[in-house]
């Protein structure tokens, strides 16, 4: 049975990609925005833009107003407040991108913004943005610059008193070792964060590493640690009513039943993440979980059912790819219809042309037989 590596659970860009108070919600943005048209606050404009930017949900409108509030900050006084509105709109910028997906974007938007944290001297952003920058890596599979950001990230972090960035920068960091399959690495960024998230009494961050410490020790084949750690994350989460993850979880459990050969719980907890994520609506999971079982039933010769649950699979993955390849068909169909209306435009000039090089023709031919009619006479 092959695992699959997109199992890990990571909460710590989470915390990245909202570096203040501000958080994703359309109301609240919709009343920001009507506080800004009517020119009547207190607070300062960049401020106002970048609360707007940070609590859309909408990426397109939140890159809008980053925009805004960069275009903005080189007239803001006094120059700290300036390279403030500077960072906060490249970071805005940055995380509206990040959502998109145009990571190489990101990554040019982040990088400015630690420029402006770093003229700032602003010690806990330079290394948060350090970490961003190395998340984004990470995901581009550029493990190179990952390891590098991660490293000036956590090292700037350790150093100031914000202990809860410090434990989600391990954790992702984390996260990144697991998927590149340094298993070592990443149990000790795990281990390091939880006792963090202990300190601090964050519950759903200790439950979060519990879990991803119970995926490491299945990848080195310890299932006994690993079904420890996995449940107690469950029960946690299950307090927590945090359904996503403990499906993932469920899932990768029935991996490690199913390796030790143990059918029977596979199928328990293949099928319990299953009912969950269909209880929830959890797209993704429903996808995973038939996989597994689709993989389970195979395992048993039971050709039908495999076949059943793979296509239960099929479908709930392309109903995940479905907006993507909506606008996918929307553009081609967009650029079919500008390519017919430029053909149609071509065909207009050429009728044009002709036109008016059979009326050059007919009046040379008129002029030639006035000029014989006269020569003639």
């Amino acid at each position: 049975v092959i695992k699959i590596k997109t199992y890990i659970i990571s909460i710590g860009l989470f915390f990245f990609s909202i570096q203040n108070i501000y958080c994703q919600d359309q109301k609240k943005a919709d009343s920001i925005k009507d506080v800004y048209k009517s020119g009547n606050y207190e607070v300062p404009e960049f401020i106002l833009l970048n609360r707007i930017a940070e609590s859309e949900t909408n990426p397109d409108s939140a890159l809008f107003y980053a925009e805004i509030l960069i275009e903005k900050a080189v007239a803001v006084k006094p120059l700290d407040s300036s390279l403030k509105a500077f960072r906060l709109g490249y970071l805005a910028k940055g995380n509206a991108l990040l959502i998109k997906g145009e990571n190489s974007k990101v990554i040019d938007a982040f990088l400015k913004a630690l420029n402006y944290a770093e003229l700032t001297d602003d010690e806990r952003t330079t290394g948060i943005l350090q970490v961003s920058i190395a998340d984004t890596y990470a995901v581009m599979e550029n493990n190179e610059f990952a390891e590098l950001y991660y490293t000036k990230g956590i090292e700037i972090l350790r150093n100031i008193p914000d202990s809860l960035n410090l434990a989600s920068a391990l954790l992702n960091a984390g996260d990144w070792s697991f998927n590149i399959q340094k298993y070592d690495d990443a149990l000790g960024y795990f281990e390091e964060s939880g006792i963090i998230f202990d300190k601090q009494d964050y519950v759903l961050g200790t439950a979060y590493n519990l879990g991803n410490i119970g995926m490491v020790y299945a990848e080195q084949d310890k299932d006994q640690l690993a079904e420890e750690n996995i449940n107690n994350a469950i029960s946690i989460l299950e307090e927590l009513e945090d359904y996503y993850p403990i499906s993932v979880y469920l899932t990768y459990l029935a991996d490690i039943y199913a390796d030790k050969d143990n059918f029977d719980l596979a199928f328990k907890y293949a099928n319990r993440s299953l009912e969950l994520a269909k209880a929830y609506g959890l797209k993704d999971q429903i996808s995973d979980a038939n996989l597994k079982l689709s993989e389970l039933y195979e395992n048993a010769d039971n050709e039908d059912l495999a076949l059943d649950y793979y296509r239960n699979h099929i479908v709930y993955r392309d109903s995940v790819r479905n907006i993507a390849e909506v606008q996918k068909i929307s553009n081609a169909m967009n650029s079919k219809t500008q390519a017919e209306l430029d053909l149609e435009t071509q065909k207009g000039k050429t009728n044009r042309i002709i036109m008016y090089a059979i009326a050059g023709v007919l009046f040379l031919i008129g002029l030639l037989a006035f000029s014989l009619y006269r020569r003639n006479k």
